[in-house]
């Protein structure tokens, strides 16, 4: 794997996760006030894993930037 692949499943990681929140906040909407508490509490958590997903993309994509594509194999 390398750090072109990791780029890409996390971008597509961060689109399937606003993708299901989008849907969820659309649910949140027909939701009884029962659902919706757990419904909200569903979206909060997305948008935090969201965006600590978008924070680790941005560092890999800085290493992207510096040409290191070198196989990595999980032991450093």
């Amino acid at each position: 794997m390398n750090i072109q692949t990791v780029a890409n499943n996390l971008r597509n990681t961060i689109a399937g996760k606003v993708k299901h929140q989008v849907e969820l906040e659309y649910a949140l909407t027909l939701s009884t006030m029962a659902e919706g508490m757990a419904l909200t509490a569903t979206i909060e958590f997305l948008k935090i894993n969201i965006a600590e997903l978008k924070r680790i993309l941005q560092d890999v994509e800085q290493c992207e930037q510096f040409n290191h594509y070198e196989k990595w194999d999980g032991d450093e």
